[in-house]
């Protein structure tokens, strides 16, 4: 078996730190234990070896899968029948918004879940709103999790543990390859197929007769009378940066590549590189619509859903989507891999960290650490990995990895080893705004889709996007 390798102002922050740090400054010292709950502390009992429960305590646990969320009800229903019915769920949503993630948790305070699970970076400016964690679980982070994300988010104190990647990963469907004719023999056990290991060879495939901008494929889909027409050989994202990162990085290039969080370095070869990658793409038959037309750069957005459905041959497929459902219901063989080389350089999606933190306005924060601390062990590690199509974010000799025995998630994990882990980390001179906002506040798909449309160059939209970067750090970093 293969392991699966609204920002608050800066007072808030402060009188938020210090009131979540009162509440978890009192820890007993050396030789001393805890030996009862009492509704201000987390409180760890040594002869317990486990966080005690306050009386009457119950905690909402918010994640974003009803089938997960079941599942863990379940099993610590089964694994502490003497506090049976303590725990509940809510589907309360990871991402930022006014019902979810940290920014949820800033607005309800104590209307928000006890425990949630929320994205690494979006912790950066609202660490006010979540309890900083028992000691016990400095180590536990440290020892067991994804080093990078936990010393990352964790520079002020210790408010968050990795749990999932969170993140997209190149997919080629075997089944339609093998009806257009394209031999899926894979040579060199990458896992992925000779004949599409590289982009010059997939650009290649769309120039032929059957690929012609007015002649398209037609494929049978499982489950379907009618055949399917094969306008786009991979959805590109333009209007979308997130999952259109790992085009820029076709000849080399890596946000923060230097580990200087005040150079995103977008005034390099390699970043030119990366657009001359969107230009070469434009000027071939990949992405044709139904008049045969190559598609204009304003209908590139995020297209990635459509491809469990059949849409294209090849694609990224995220995390949170249910392929093994998918596969069910079309009879498609979904594999997974690293992306196609270009010029000899790798292409690198990006991917971050979800995980759980500890609402600072609960009414039970031992309750909760004791969920916390149970969520962080191998046999509930699992629970929620069958239950999600989540990949654990620990580190591989981990005592709590997961078993798992499932091949969609085994090649998921290896293509994602060539991921980039998005940077966590804050502006040198500014803790409030998070590195990564550069890359998504210069709107960078404007450029994406004038270089596509043929409007600029590569050349110009670098130099271009280094001076809006140059001008959004100046104003941030101070």
């Amino acid at each position: 078996m293969k392991k699966l390798s609204l920002f608050v102002t800066a007072l808030l922050l402060v009188f938020g730190l210090a009131a979540c740090s009162d509440r978890g400054g009192d820890e007993p010292a050396e030789g001393e234990t805890c030996t009862e709950a009492d509704g201000v502390d987390a409180c760890w009992n040594d002869d317990e070896e486990d966080f005690l429960v306050e009386d009457d305590a119950s905690v909402v646990l918010g994640v974003d899968s009803d089938d997960m969320g079941a599942a863990l009800v379940q099993k610590w229903n089964a694994d502490f029948p003497d506090h049976e019915g303590l725990l509940e769920f809510r589907n309360y949503g990871s991402a930022d918004g006014d019902n979810s993630g940290m920014q949820g948790m800033e607005l309800q305070q104590s209307e928000a879940p006890d425990v949630a699970l929320v994205i690494d970076g979006e912790v950066i400016g609202k660490e006010g709103s979540v309890l900083p964690l028992h000691e016990y679980f400095h180590d536990l982070g440290a020892e067991q999790t994804n080093e990078s994300a936990f010393e990352s988010i964790n520079q002020l104190d210790y408010f968050y543990l990795p749990a999932f990647y969170d993140g997209m990963v190149f997919s080629w469907n075997e089944t339609i390859l093998e009806e257009l004719g394209i031999d899926t023999t894979d040579s060199d056990g990458d896992n992925l197929p000779d004949a599409i290991d590289t982009w010059e060879k997939i650009f290649a495939i769309t120039e032929g007769s059957e690929w012609d901008a007015d002649n398209r494929p037609n494929i049978e889909v499982p489950g379907n009378d009618d055949d399917y027409t094969m306008y786009e050989m991979f959805p590109i994202s333009l209007d979308e940066v997130w999952s259109g990162y790992s085009s820029l990085t076709a000849d080399g290039w890596k946000m923060f590549g230097s580990g200087d969080l005040a150079n995103p370095e977008f005034d390099t070869a390699e970043f030119e590189g990366g657009l001359e990658f969107i230009e070469a793409f434009s000027n071939t038959n990949m992405s044709v619509d139904e008049t045969g037309a190559i598609k204009a750069a304003d209908e590139m957005a995020w297209r990635w859903d459509a491809y469990l459905q059949g849409a294209y041959p090849m694609s990224l497929v995220g995390t949170w989507q249910n392929v093994d459902g998918a596969e069910d219901s079309t009879g498609f063989d979904f594999r997974f891999s690293k992306m196609p080389t270009y010029d000899g350089e790798d292409l690198h999606p990006l991917m971050k960290t979800k995980g759980f933190v500890i609402n600072g306005f609960t009414d039970a924060p031992s309750a909760s650490s004791k969920v916390l601390n149970w969520l962080y062990t191998k046999d509930t590690m699992e629970t929620m990995i069958d239950s999600s199509a989540y990949l654990p974010a620990l580190q591989d000799d981990a005592t709590i990895f997961p078993d798992i025995d499932n091949v969609n998630k085994e090649e998921f994990a290896l293509g994602m080893q060539n991921n980039h882990l998005e940077v966590s980390g804050t502006l040198p001179n500014n803790a409030d705004v998070a590195a990564m906002d550069v890359f998504y506040n210069l709107n960078l798909n404007d450029y994406f889709k004038e270089i596509w449309d043929g409007t600029m160059t590569p050349a110009d939209s670098r130099a271009a996007i280094a001076d809006d970067a140059d001008s959004w750090l100046e104003e941030n970093n101070q």
